[in-house]
């Protein structure tokens, strides 16, 4: 605990800082959110609308989620080397299964009478997806996103492995170094982070649950 609260390690100068690990660790996190976001919400629309593709889709993700992260690591550096990507490939690709399932999950739970209604409002298929489909699907994406963002705060600690630094470097030269209260630290700083996050999508969630609710009274 020495460690956590020791000044030196707050100096904003020193890439190796706290605050400088905590920035990187969440624009590798973000930026790897931002494309899996990207990827899997279309995916999973595809798969509600084509079904006969859910299946495969869903077994490719899974299949994916299996892989030991130092494995796709091992794989990834000959092909993209020291890089950002090497880390950002791993955690899109985890990300992928909770956030197709969650998303088909949201549209296939929405209430066909209110798409009738919309339909019978004269709505086309793109302002009933915006207006009516999306609103009341978002409550059920934000809780996919919620996991797979706190699942990617800890698997990036193995951005430090491959150069990128953030968290994990508290932990990995912590353990080189046998600096245990090193490791506490990350590990404390690394809990703290998913704990933070967790909760502000929590109420993003919850927010939203409340607006689906009032739509689906009204």
């Amino acid at each position: 605990m020495r460690y956590l609260f020791n000044p030196l390690h707050y100096d904003l100068t020193d890439q190796s800082s706290i605050p400088n690990l905590l920035i990187q660790h969440m624009i590798i996190v973000g930026l790897s959110m931002l494309i899996s976001i990207v990827i899997a919400i279309p995916l999973g629309l595809f798969v509600v609308r084509y079904r006969p593709a859910y299946l495969p889709t869903v077994s490719g993700a899974s299949l994916l989620y299996t892989i030991p992260g130092l494995a796709l690591l091992a794989f990834l550096i000959p092909l993209t080397g020291l890089s950002l990507a090497t880390i950002v490939i791993p955690l899109v690709a985890y990300a992928q299964i909770t956030l197709i399932r969650n998303t088909a999950a949201a549209i296939d739970g929405i209430d066909q009478h209110l798409l009738e209604v919309g339909r019978a409002m004269g709505m086309s298929e793109v302002q009933l997806f915006f207006r009516v489909t999306l609103p009341l699907a978002l409550p059920v994406i934000i809780a996919g996103i919620r996991i797979a963002t706190v699942t990617s705060i800890g698997i990036a600690t193995l951005a430090s492995l491959v150069g990128q630094g953030g968290l994990g470097d508290l932990i990995f030269v912590g353990i080189q170094n046998l600096n245990f209260d090193q490791v506490l630290a990350g590990g404390i700083v690394i809990a703290l982070l998913a704990v933070v996050v967790d909760v502000i999508l929590l109420g993003v969630q919850v927010a939203l649950n409340r607006g689906r609710e009032a739509f689906s009274v009204a």
